[in-house]
């Protein structure tokens, strides 16, 4: 109904009195009736066609938190003013400007999304506007969706429907781990970039890894999979990689696995390289106490490299004549992930970024 026709209908409340003052009998009880009758229909009129029209604002959406939230919602939620500002500020992240068009959207463009469609859903444009429910409602949606998974977990259950909201933030924090891989892609990429453009130096391999100063993990992989191990630099790069605090599982596995080749570690001892070997000790005691829990890269790891790998540490027990290591556990399994990304620009020979480095190889 809009406005004309909301003030017309209380305006004939207020007139219609009229006939009922004329067709009353003309005693001294008719006519003071009729005449109050009137003026009370009248005010009561007037004032209904002046009201503010927030009590129109139609819900189209079904009711999202149950009965009891709203009769009683949680008391650390701020004053419905204070609600209705932060979910302004939340919306405008419904428009995101991005350096990179390409990117993905982040959590919290996707969360300003989500309360922008359940706004229209509801007829409501304007935060300010939002009734005393609707605030409640996407509030406590808006905290579900970006808190702590145990946070979320207890606010799910202020919602008819937890299993819907918990998926919807699932969705929400996949499409943030996205964005997170995007953006650390995004960096390595105009890194390598830059240190091409700017043409250092030789340095070593290891020292051109840490030139870099951003983290790298398909780098660091590519590295390990593809140095020569009887080559001592590029055997120190590829030490360098697995001791990165974001080096992935997949990467570790295949630096454990190429040990055999060349009977390494055996080599090491013979020709007193001791600091390898402490370094590939650690490594598998750092294995071991679960060091290593990132995990985005596949990997297949040979079917005999248990086997090979055993077989090396027995032999270095028995060259050493001392105490056998411990293998390594839970390294060589099949693991999920997507596909190592290519780095072509980096030469493991010179130790540096021979050509400019191709975007589609990052992102």
């Amino acid at each position: 109904m809009d406005i004309v026709a909301y003030r017309l209908l209380f305006a004939s409340v207020a007139i219609c009195p009229a006939l009922l003052v004329a067709l009353l009998p003309t005693n001294s009880f008719g006519i003071p009736l009729g005449i109050a009758v009137g003026v009370a229909c009248g005010v009561y009129g007037l004032l209904m066609s002046l009201r503010p029209r927030e009590a129109a604002v139609r819900r189209k959406g079904p009711a999202l938190l149950r009965a009891s939230t709203l009769r009683r919602p949680p008391k650390d939620l701020p004053a419905l003013s204070a609600q209705r500002l932060s979910l302004a500020e939340s919306l405008s992240a419904a428009v995101e400007l991005r350096a990179e068009p390409e990117a993905p959207p982040s959590r919290a463009t996707a969360v300003a999304r989500i309360l922008a469609r359940l706004m229209n859903t509801w007829n409501v444009t304007d935060v300010a506007m939002l009734p005393r429910d609707l605030t409640i409602t996407l509030s406590l949606l808006e905290r579900l969706l970006t808190t702590s998974p145990g946070e979320a977990g207890r606010i799910a259950q202020m919602f008819q429907r937890a299993d819907v909201v918990l998926r919807l933030r699932d969705e929400i924090d996949r499409i943030a781990r996205t964005r997170e891989a995007y953006d650390r892609a995004f960096a390595a990429f105009q890194a390598t970039r830059l240190m091409y453009a700017a043409d250092p130096a030789p340095l070593s391999l290891t020292q051109a890894l840490d030139a870099l100063r951003t983290p790298d993990p398909d780098l660091w992989h590519h590295v390990v999979q593809t140095h020569d191990p009887s080559d001592h630099d590029q055997r120190d790069a590829a030490v360098w990689c697995i001791h990165q605090p974001a080096c992935d599982r997949a990467t570790v596995a295949a630096f454990l696995a190429r040990l055999p080749d060349g009977a390494q570690l055996a080599t090491a001892a013979l020709d007193g390289d001791d600091a390898f070997l402490e370094e590939v000790h650690d490594l598998i005691t750092r294995c071991n106490d679960g060091y290593y829990t990132r995990q985005d890269l596949a990997y297949r790891p040979p079917v005999d490299a248990t086997k090979r790998l055993a077989q090396e540490l027995d032999a270095l027990a028995t060259l050493m004549q001392d105490a056998r290591w411990p293998d390594p556990q839970c390294v060589f399994q099949r693991l999920e992930g997507r596909t190592p990304r290519p780095r072509p620009a980096w030469d493991m020979t010179q130790g540096r970024v021979i050509r400019a480095p191709n975007r589609a190889d990052y992102l």
